[in-house]
């Protein structure tokens, strides 16, 4: 099932597999959203007991949506499904689980889990000896695994940069931040972690009375016209020392629902299924 969304191309279809099966996205999907458009209600299964685990945020936020990815010979671990934009060929799989996050073989604990409360392990496996035990329970926990064809060194850019005014968010309290700040003569600079401007203002259908992407677009324009620099997809992780610092759009994540098996698939943060597009 897809929504019509602004952040596709229809045209473009993008074929991947996921766990072995062949499956299709569009240009302009995440691995999640494409995921959850074919129906993928399983994407993972829990970090102990293997309990399955379905899309859950739509952003930074979604714990249980991590992949391991390879993309011409190139295999890179514990990737953020809801982050990581699709390309044709990827070939996508799911992290502890085998044979798939679907069907799980160690899922079989969820049968036991009246037996199996948290910590369990600490408490009934003390005799004769803890480390009988300790390396088959540590094979059992954990997310991912290295791969010979990692490459070696990998790492992203880095940059140090000076400013005025940083404003952290490209939504739209950030896009007005850092306008009036650059239209006032200060260098701005601009972070925002996606690859697009707008932040969950692009989920809008309208700002100001007026469309949500001619608004953002018209935004930016200003702000680049006024000469502030932005850095997209890419994270502010250090804030030195400086006169002055602002950060705009502060942001918040949604609380989870207060039920049991909410994590299963099915349930979403409150913009969860923006993930969707």
């Amino acid at each position: 099932m897809r929504v019509a969304g602004r952040e596709v191309d229809a045209a473009s279809v993008l074929p991947f597999r996921f766990d072995g099966r062949r499956l299709t996205g569009l240009a302009g999907d995440t691995i999640a959203s494409a995921l959850l458009a074919a129906g993928e209600r399983v994407v993972g299964r829990s970090f102990k007991y293997h309990r399955p685990r379905g899309l859950w945020g739509a952003w930074t936020e979604e714990p249980n949506a991590i992949v391991s990815v390879r993309l011409n010979g190139v295999a890179i671990p514990n990737c953020l499904a809801t982050t990581t934009p699709l390309e044709a060929g990827m070939e996508v799989r799911s992290v502890n689980a085998w044979p798939s996050a679907r069907f799980d073989l160690k899922g079989g604990l969820d049968l036991m889990q009246r037996w199996l409360p948290a910590g369990f392990y600490y408490k009934t496996f003390m005799r004769p000896d803890w480390h009988l035990f300790e390396p088959s329970i540590r094979r059992m926990a954990g997310l991912g695994a290295l791969h010979g064809a990692v490459p070696e060194g990998y790492r992203s850019d880095q940059s140090f940069e000076t400013c005025d005014l940083l404003v952290v968010g490209a939504g739209p309290a950030g896009l007005m931040a850092a306008r009036a700040a650059a239209e006032a003569g200060q260098a701005v600079l601009l972070v925002d972690d996606r690859a697009r401007p707008g932040g969950l203002g692009r989920i809008e259908a309208q700002i100001d009375g007026r469309p949500a992407k001619t608004w953002i677009d018209d935004q930016m324009t200003a702000i680049r016209a006024a000469g502030a620099r932005v850095l997209s997809r890419a994270t502010a992780f250090a804030i030195h020392d400086g006169p002055i610092v602002a950060v705009a759009e502060s942001g918040a994540f949604g609380t989870p629902p207060g039920c049991g098996g909410y994590g299963r698939g099915g349930s979403f943060l409150p913009l969860g299924p923006s993930t969707a597009r």
